[in-house]
């Protein structure tokens, strides 16, 4: 039963970092604020969104990459750098824009492609709204709640292609041509109307950011014709309108790093351009920073903003409110609408920020316990009728420049109280969190001695724990009535509870035993430890090791001390001395420790480096003393996929389509190599070893794009060497059987070896980020879920061909798997607790993305290692699955 805890509890643990830390931040039952009584600046609203273009590509070299955009910022309005939020995806960035409000993480129980919870936007605002673009951006807005206004959309399902083989820049074309349509078929129509908004979603630079990467000639060609096309349809516009009565914004979701990926927080990802103008924009105010124009040396003024508060500022410059659900501060200065106009636009703003506290405010204040509860007094409701009544006596007077300085005042009380009732029971949470931590690391540890501890406990330590266990069902019973009477959400009470089921358990689990009687001094140390004792040297290193582990995530090159400081501690004394075996394993240690120190693997291609991945595979195969037992069809399918792997390659890297037979021939072996190894009758361990080592390496490189392949075989050669020298010099099993030292060891191995694997062949600690280049022998178009799986299956290779490693060379490993996983669980646990607390939602943005996955990364690890252990006994026949599931329970 302990696993299918593991599995229950991890999944919780998994939970509570959004109930903590990431709650929705989409307040219902919100009513929208009246449009401004105000003639405003401009009739109509053009958006245009160059997915995926990053502030460097817009700027760099003098702006010379968009000389028709340049033409237009020179003459007139505001340039600058728009600031986004982790993650830096599509779907985030466009709900930023579009309804200035930051993703919603419970979107994430629709796998992101639906609204758990409706939001109102800019779209459903406006009288009309016309948009044209990709299927998924699109559907974001489609479905909601459009109050009875008239909302076109008109989208293509965008099936990418990476191969190079066509144009990336025909999704753009698309679009520009279908925007030409509409305004010759309704031209007069549209002439007459007001508050209207024309939204041009353009993915062709986000495609070849993917599929060339930033700054290459591709990338510029795709830039060329999009920059281009935004001028002649701004030019088509103006013909259409010439009432000089729209307003353009130009701008970008999100960014890209240099190897063609985003999700995380670089400043490559974050940094995106904006470029507003036409009716209603003010001119250029210095602002203290400048930028270079042209090569003449011409400068200008570079504004910067968040990325939400482009969503009050699109609103106000067609006289409408702000979406309910904003977050968006109104930029000051940059309309040209009038002081009035612009104080009145600031305290639309600012009535519907408060709208959004006073919900939350008055959902606290619900409970039967608030009046004896904190709450945030820095906005009190006397401030805010204060600041009501003194706004309309300020409008009335003409006191603007007062108007808007109060306005922005009262704006940031309300997202600080906004900020303080969403996260009221932080604190709370992060200790019953913690708690529950405590209580299944308990558990474990009570797991880890019941079989080998003294068969005796005596009455008083039973007593004892019935004790704490009848207290905390009291107390149970009593929180629950406290939450039922304070009206605390749900989600947020399960997690407040959930530390008193866990402990209970874990306590019940200590008096299991209830026919035992020894020396209660018997808990205080595992039975286990004191057969096979730890020195404090070892213990002391594991820790630290262990600690070090966790600061990989945040640099993954420290990995490198780590693996060199652990292999040569466990193995320095197992290999003879001044062999040729010393030595070429040293070596080995020496080259694999410094693969970490390399770039990221994401995005980077390296021919040479994939062919020699591919001559070491193919010596390591045909050089090992298992080659015999390799099967004609093994040995002839194996070397023509490495075979079709280079062709591939090359084709890819010359912007050649891969034609669809080797695709197929690519898929038919992703089944072969699994199956060939299943309907194999060798019997020998060492043998099954050498197949699935071949096998999955040949598999593995299929989808590497440098120097992934090379790194992971060394890393098996160095693994299978070293375990193979310890077993050489170990003490019959019989006298190790239960040694925590052992388990421990065995335990670290297992998990250093799993992060090895996969920062040292070029990942990093996200889930966000992936290249999808390595489906290049697969598939040509940009299936995301297939090339997911294809990452997954990526991922977990070298962890099934390490733990098959080890169960080949290990024999207490297969002896005592149930020990083994119980220390990997508590090493884990110990290690996901330090993330719990390094997890951010507040200062640097790469922080708190990357908090996030290193997490969520820690927490499914052993759990995955668990599933990835009974796959690797599989493939090595060491038992049936009724044999293994009762060794593990």
């Amino acid at each position: 039963m302990w696993i299918i805890y593991a599995l229950l509890v991890h999944l919780l643990l998994l939970g509570s970092i959004f109930v903590i830390y990431f709650r929705s931040p989409v307040i219902e039952g919100l009513q929208p604020q009246k449009n401004l009584k105000a003639e405003p600046p401009a009739d109509r609203l053009v958006l245009i969104v160059t997915d995926g273009l990053r502030a460097e590509s817009f700027f760099a070299n003098n702006c010379n990459h968009v000389p028709h955009l340049r033409e237009i910022f020179m003459e007139e309005g505001i340039v600058g750098i728009s600031r986004t939020r982790v993650p830096t995806e599509s779907r985030p960035g466009h709900i930023a824009l579009i309804a200035g409000l930051y993703e919603d993480p419970s979107a994430v129980t629709k796998g992101w492609k639906e609204n758990p919870i409706e939001f109102d936007t800019v779209f459903n605002r406006s009288d009309q709204t016309y948009a044209w673009g990709a299927q998924d951006v699109l559907h974001i807005f489609e479905k909601l709640a459009d109050s009875g206004r008239p909302m076109y959309f008109d989208a293509y399902n965008h099936d990418l292609d990476f191969s190079g083989q066509h144009k990336t820049y025909k999704q753009d074309e698309w679009v520009f041509d279908r925007v030409r349509l509409l305004l010759q078929r309704k031209q007069k129509e549209l002439r007459n109307s007001k508050r209207v908004v024309f939204f041009l979603h353009l993915l062709g630079l986000d495609t070849a950011g993917h599929v060339h990467k930033p700054g290459t000639p591709l990338f510029l060609e795709n830039l060329k014709f999009t920059e281009r096309g935004v001028w002649e349809i701004y030019k088509l516009f103006e013909e259409t309108f010439p009432d000089q009565r729209t307003a353009y914004l130009l701008t970008s979701d999100h960014g890209m790093t240099d190897s063609g990926s985003h999700g995380s927080g670089a400043k490559h990802e974050t940094e995106t351009p904006f470029m507003l103008w036409g009716a209603g924009v003010a001119e250029r105010t210095y602002t203290g920073v400048n930028f270079e124009v042209n090569d003449e040396g011409l400068e200008l003024p570079l504004r910067e903003l968040e990325q939400a508060q482009l969503t009050p500022l699109m609103s106000a410059l067609i006289g409408l409110p702000p979406p309910m659900n904003n977050f968006g501060i109104l930029p000051y200065g940059f309309m040209s609408a009038g002081d009035r106009y612009e104080a009145m636009a600031a305290h639309s703003n600012a009535l519907q920020l408060l709208a959004q506290y006073v919900s939350l405010q008055e959902h606290h204040k619900r409970g039967l316990f608030a009046p004896l509860l904190n709450s945030f007094d820095k906005l009190t409701s006397k401030l805010m009728d204060s600041y009501i009544s003194s706004t309309v006596e300020e409008l009335q007077l003409k006191e603007f420049e007062k108007s808007l300085t109060n306005s922005e005042t009262i704006m940031q009380l309300a997202l600080e109280g906004i900020d303080y009732y969403h996260g009221y029971y932080c604190n709370a949470l992060l200790i019953c969190t913690t708690a529950t931590f405590l209580g299944w690391i308990f558990y474990l540890y009570r797991l880890l001695t019941q079989e080998t501890a003294p068969k005796k406990v005596a009455t008083t330590v039973n007593n004892y724990a019935s004790g704490i266990i009848f207290g905390l069902c009291v107390t149970a019973v009593l929180l629950i009535g406290f939450l039922v009477a304070q009206r605390v959400p749900l989600s947020v009470s399960f997690y407040l509870l959930l530390p008193l089921p866990v402990w209970i358990l874990a306590l019940w689990q200590a008096t299991d035993n209830n026919s035992n009687a020894v020396d209660a001094r018997a808990y205080a140390q595992p039975a286990v430890a004191r057969q096979a004792q730890a020195s404090a040297a070892q213990l002391l290193l594991l820790i630290a090791c262990a600690e070090l582990l966790v600061f990989t995530f945040f640099e993954r090159r420290l990995i490198s001390l780590c693996f060199f400081a652990f292999a040569c501690y466990s193995n320095w004394r197992t290999f003879k001395p001044n062999t040729a075996q010393f030595y070429l394993w040293f070596l080995l240690v020496i080259a694999l420790a410094c693969f970490p120190l390399l770039p990221p693997s994401v995005g980077y291609q390296n021919c040479y480096l994939l062919l020699a991945g591919i001559v070491l595979l193919l010596l390591r195969a045909f050089l090992s003393n298992e080659r015999r037992s390799y099967s004609m069809h093994t040995k002839w399918c194996n070397s023509l996929i490495l075979v079709n792997t280079a062709v591939c390659v090359y084709l890819h890297s010359h912007q050649i389509a891969v034609p669809l037979p080797l695709k197929i021939v690519s898929w038919l072996y992703l089944v072969y190599a699994f199956v060939s190894i299943q309907l194999s009758k060798e019997t020998i361990l060492e043998a099954r070893l050498a197949q699935i080592c071949y096998n999955l390496g040949a598999l593995y490189t299929l989808m590497c794009t440098s120097y992934e392949s090379l790194f992971v075989q060394l890393l098996t050669l160095e693994l299978a060497m070293a375990l193979t020298a310890q077993s050489a010099h170990k003490e019959p099993l019989q006298h190790q059987q239960n040694s925590l030292q052992s388990s421990l060891r065995i335990a670290f191995t297992l998990l250093l070896y799993t992060f090895f694997s996969l920062f040292g062949s070029g990942n990093i600690a996200s889930i966000s980020s992936f290249d999808p280049n390595i489906a290049r022998c697969f598939l040509s178009h940009f299936a995301p879920f297939v090339i997911m799986s294809l990452v997954l299956l990526k991922l977990v290779l070298p962890i099934v061909i390490n733990l098959s490693i080890v169960y080949t060379h290990c024999e207490y490993a297969r002896q005592q798997e149930r020990q083994i996983f119980i220390c990997l669980l508590i090493i884990c646990d110990i290690m996901g607790l330090n993330f719990l607390f390094l997890v951010r939602n507040t200062g640097s943005w790469l922080e708190i993305g990357s908090s996030i996955s290193h997490f969520v990364i820690m927490e499914v690890t052993t759990l995955v290692m668990l599933v990835l252990a009974y796959a690797s006994k599989i493939l090595l026949r060491l038992a049936n699955c009724d044999h293994v599931l009762s060794k593990l329970h």
